[in-house]
């Protein structure tokens, strides 16, 4: 009666690597009762896909990334990276034994990245290098942009917060406003919050030690060029590196 379970083989796909759920570990999960009703352990099925979580997720950690100096530097914070969701998982791999199916899968996400392995940024990616203020735009690995940029007002504790963030969406000729301000903008990509990428026709210079006095109130203030080039070339999801 219970081969027909512990027989099922369920293969993972994490990119290049991939985790085999098979009889052994599934035989440790069923309960059989006086009247030889089959149920399973949810507490240990759910510790499986904590392990899994453990090893695959990204969300929140620090990442070694290169800038585009060359330098190697740890970033932390963030809302980028793969983030496995657990409950739903869970009743996923328990409907999939009990049909007694052989498959390959990937797990069920609460949201993805765009790569796998130790370095899930990938090769498409906005860098910002927050004290330097200049950020560089790569596509596939090639370079699409790169300028001098203004970013939050460190005086006024509007510093713009490091972190691997992803963007959430593109939007054009839009107004960002504020408690004190409306900021008419062709170009806008948020990432943080209310916290974006966009054009800012009101200032003739970038770059520089502008934003310790005048900068903004968190956004990365681009050129148009800058700002245009990027829209035009990035997707929802990209990674966008922040960091001092």
């Amino acid at each position: 009666m219970l081969d027909k379970y512990t027989s099922t083989k369920i293969t993972y796909t994490f990119g290049q690597r991939m985790e085999t759920l098979d009889g052994n570990i599934i035989n440790a999960w069923i309960n059989v009762d006086e009247n030889l009703k089959v149920t399973f352990d949810e507490v240990k099925v759910k510790n499986y896909i904590d392990t899994l979580a453990k090893t695959y997720d990204t969300l929140g950690s620090t990442r070694n990334f290169i800038t585009s100096s060359g330098k190697p530097i740890s970033v932390s914070g963030g809302d980028y990276g793969w983030s496995i969701n657990k409950s739903k998982e869970v009743q996923d791999i328990i409907a999939a034994v009990k049909n007694a199916k052989s498959i390959t899968k990937k797990p069920v996400y609460n949201q993805t990245a765009l790569s796998h392995g130790i370095n899930d940024i990938g090769n498409t990616y906005v860098e910002i290098n927050l004290s330097k203020q200049y950020l560089w735009f790569y596509k596939s690995g090639s370079l699409i942009v790169d300028g001098s940029i203004v970013t939050g007002n460190v005086s006024s504790n509007h510093s713009t917060p490091s972190g691997t963030y992803k963007l959430k969406y593109k939007q054009k000729d839009t107004v960002l406003r504020g408690a004190d301000y409306a900021a008419p903008v062709s170009y806008w990509m948020p990432f943080n919050g209310g916290i974006g990428i966009h054009d800012a026709n009101w200032r003739s210079t970038f770059g520089g030690n502008i934003y310790l006095t005048n900068g903004s109130h968190g956004c990365v203030n681009a050129p148009y060029y800058v700002a245009k080039a990027i829209f035009n070339n990035i997707e929802a999801g990209t990674p966008i590196i922040c960091y001092y």
